[in-house]
């Protein structure tokens, strides 16, 4: 076997390596599903005592964190199927595995602008929760600063959503050519 065999068959045999993200996001995935069920647990629990006066806020609270982490587990699912994909098995048929259209992944691109976006959704859904608690404990007018920090989430949310749609890591679909030919 000469070198040039020998770095090539190193080169392909190095994407194996990518078997850790995607391990490590199915796991993460399982966590998210258990943690996510966790909190719809304590939203029965919870939801139906009342808490100092506001009945059932205890419980949407929950179910929206709820919420955000079945997300993120759907998320990390989507992304260990696109590392999968892409590095392990990228000549695998996906009709054979009849996956559906929007799970299939040809880009690198594609995965790293669904994680941004749902960066910006758990950020949205922790504006949400903080919005909902600070009222609930009638804290709306404690200080400049708490409020400035409650500001800060939207201000963040929508500055990462202009630059996410700015930068555009990979197009969707449907989106015109002249579009994205008028930002260049």
């Amino acid at each position: 076997m000469n070198l040039r065999q020998t770095e090539r068959a190193v080169i392909v045999a190095s994407r194996f390596f990518t078997l850790i993200a995607v391990f490590g996001s199915l796991i993460g995935a399982f966590l998210m599903f258990l943690l996510g069920f966790y909190n719809i647990y304590a939203a029965v629990t919870v939801g139906l005592q009342p808490a100092d006066g506001h009945f059932g806020t205890a419980a949407i609270i929950s179910v929206i964190e709820a919420l955000d982490r079945f997300l993120i587990a759907i998320v990390l699912l989507y992304f260990s199927y696109g590392v999968y994909s892409l590095f392990i098995h990228p000549e695998e048929p996906e009709e054979r595995l009849a996956i559906p259209a929007w799970l299939r992944v040809q880009q690198i691109g594609q995965l790293k602008q669904v994680v941004t976006e749902v960066i910006v959704v758990v950020l949205f859904v922790l504006f949400l929760r903080v919005a909902l608690e600070t009222f609930v404990q009638n804290k709306a007018a404690t200080s400049w600063l708490h409020l400035g920090t409650i500001a800060l989430l939207p201000v963040s949310i929508l500055l990462l959503s202009l630059s996410l749609r700015m930068v555009e890591l990979h197009p969707k679909p449907g989106r015109s050519e002249p579009d994205s030919e008028k930002r260049r």
